[in-house]
């Protein structure tokens, strides 16, 4: 016969009661709840920091180009063999021209020869070796990864000022606007390129960092920034051919491989800090206008995007940021700006009076 202890101790040494099972499930659930969201954050602090490396090394080539070059690259580029092989004639003196982006014009700075390569050295036979399905990680924003469809993503986009869409009395570009100009132009007496309809004929141009140091700073002008937000497309390529801009429009954005500057806001719209912030104008340009909603910044980080600056700091914006400081940090030099920019700097006072706005760091967090 069994005693009472014999049976209290067999049943300490084969197992556990279900009330004590049901005591250390209970503790499970409680560290499991307590750990998981520390767990998430974990993997969004670590893809915040890759997708910061990410954009670092970018600015870094970016320098290098120019360092190299003595400019830097255009938002849209000619690459002889490449344009030359892609000419599409539309009879005398239409021409369309297939030009490259400034994503292909960094290769070389990125460690990605055999790409750079595929399109210096392009010929028709080499079409089966298409480089330009191949996936850059250096593009991606770890965030991203799983989201974009294309086979050869880009997350981060270039300053592109205006664009090319705003021109000045002698149809030249407002390098002031921005840091990457249209480097191709529109020139139809050119052997290679389209008179585009709609839009007036402009030479090619390009700005270095030389320009923006004596302009408005390095260190206050931005170079690129995300634009992955939950309304951005998810099939851009880097390989995508930049189309030309057409005057007051924007369904060439998409291909652009730039973020520019807003269409929202005029004077008297808001005073600086009283305007609407970036990211509510995007949304709502999103859902009325489509591409408008491009022409901005985005991520799917928690509260803002990545930026890096023409020095090469890199900085977290806050989506909060208004647009006001936003026109700011896009231009490169306040003294040669469009008309359109000139007003996005000013804020008005109450008798209508336009003063210059001047912002600090507090503006970029959104405070």
């Amino acid at each position: 016969m069994v005693s009472p202890v014999d049976r209290r101790r067999r049943r300490t040494v084969d197992g556990m009661t279900l009330s004590e099972l049901m005591v250390v499930i209970a503790g499970v659930a409680i560290l499991m709840a307590i750990l998981l969201p520390s767990l998430a954050m974990f993997r969004e602090s670590a893809r915040k920091v890759q997708c910061a490396n990410n954009i670092s090394r970018l600015g870094k080539a970016f320098a290098a180009y120019d360092l190299s070059q003595a400019q830097l690259p255009g938002w849209r580029n000619v690459l002889e063999t490449y344009t030359s092989a892609h000419t599409t004639r539309k009879g005398n003196p239409k021409e369309e021209i297939a030009c490259v982006s400034w994503t292909v014009m960094l290769m070389p700075y990125l460690d990605e020869r055999e790409i750079s390569e595929w399109y210096t050295s392009f010929t028709t036979a080499r079409v089966a070796d298409n480089a330009m399905a191949k996936r850059v990680n250096l593009l991606i924003c770890p965030v991203m990864a799983r989201w974009m469809t294309s086979p050869s993503p880009l997350c981060y986009f270039g300053n592109g000022g205006s664009g090319g869409m705003s021109l000045d009395g002698f149809n030249r570009q407002y390098l002031g606007d921005g840091v990457l100009a249209d480097a191709a132009g529109n020139l139809p007496s050119m052997p290679w390129f389209t008179h585009w309809g709609g839009h007036k004929e402009y030479p090619g141009a390009r700005y270095a960092l030389s320009d923006i140091a004596e302009g408005d700073g390095t260190s206050n002008t931005m170079l690129l920034a995300e634009r992955t937000g939950p309304v951005a497309p998810t099939d851009v390529s880097w390989a995508d051919n930049p189309l030309p801009p057409v005057n007051n429009a924007d369904t060439s954005v998409k291909t652009m491989h730039v973020v520019l500057h807003t269409r929202g806001i005029h004077p008297g719209y808001g005073a600086p800090g009283g305007g609407k912030s970036l990211h509510a104008t995007m949304n709502t340009w999103m859902k009325t206008r489509g591409d408008n909603g491009l022409r901005y910044p985005s991520s799917r980080h928690e509260g803002g995007f990545m930026t890096v600056f023409c020095d090469g700091h890199v900085r977290f914006v806050a989506n909060s940021l208004d647009e006001w400081v936003y026109t700011q940090i896009l231009t490169s030099d306040s003294r040669h700006v469009s008309m359109r920019v000139a007003l996005f700097q000013q804020k008005p006072l109450p008798d209508g009076t336009l003063i210059p706005y001047l912002f600090d760091d507090r503006d970029l967090d959104g405070q």
